[in-house]
């Protein structure tokens, strides 16, 4: 995995602050964990953005000016519901010896055949993510559900299923379902067609009410 390090400094706490390093494009956080006393520190918005991207789920090396490195994990980015900037976020030291317990997201990889067979088909995802355990040097930054093992409407793809790498522990149930197919379009179309009444069917229906009506008038 890439080591991804983000150069960081202290900073004064309130809100006064934390207003004027957002203003400068800069990001409020905190700095806690073991074996650590925990501080407010500040970050360059732009460097924080890329080493995200980079690190994923995984590891970040925080180089607290010239006095701490210390590997973190960015534990909660919080954002602006409207413009989306990040607003704050809490990095949490971690021990390279001790396990950690951490959500991993699942992404979806290839083709399933289902799709080809039944072009109304629509994969179902029913997990986004799983909670793992293993040491911060393990940390993957995703797990791979393989699209493949759909290839007819009855298949899924369970947690037992994902591509899982080396010194990794999934502490989710194996046999929940990650992915299915649905054909509820299809079964819906076919349903409203096998409703409809048969050009002869409302001919005849409309005669015999007809004829009760005649009756009925006599």
């Amino acid at each position: 995995m890439e080591n991804v390090t983000l150069l960081v400094e202290t900073r004064r706490a309130g809100r006064h602050q934390v207003r004027e390093l957002r203003t400068a494009g800069r990001v409020p956080a905190v700095l806690y964990g073991q074996g650590i006393e925990s501080r407010p520190i500040a970050v360059d918005a732009k460097a924080l953005r890329k080493a995200l991207r980079a690190a994923g789920s995984g590891l970040l090396s925080l180089l607290v000016g010239n006095e701490l490195a210390v590997q973190v994990l960015a534990r909660e980015v919080q954002y602006d519901p409207i413009k989306h900037h990040m607003l704050h976020v809490d990095f949490q030291a971690v021990s390279m010896t001790e396990k950690l317990r951490l959500e991993i997201p699942i992404v979806q990889e290839g083709t399933a055949p289902v799709e080809q067979l039944h072009p109304n088909a629509v994969i179902i995802r029913h997990l986004d993510s799983v909670e793992v355990e293993c040491l911060a040097v393990d940390i993957p930054n995703h797990l791979v559900a393989d699209l493949s093992k759909l290839a007819t409407e009855d298949d899924v793809v369970m947690v037992k299923d994902l591509v899982v790498p080396p010194g990794v522990e999934i502490l989710a149930d194996p046999d929940q379902v990650v992915l299915g197919v649905s054909l509820a379009r299809l079964e819906a179309e076919e349903e409203e067609e096998a409703e409809e009444p048969e050009i002869g069917e409302v001919a005849v229906v409309a005669k015999g009410k007809a004829k009760a009506e005649a009756e009925e008038a006599a």
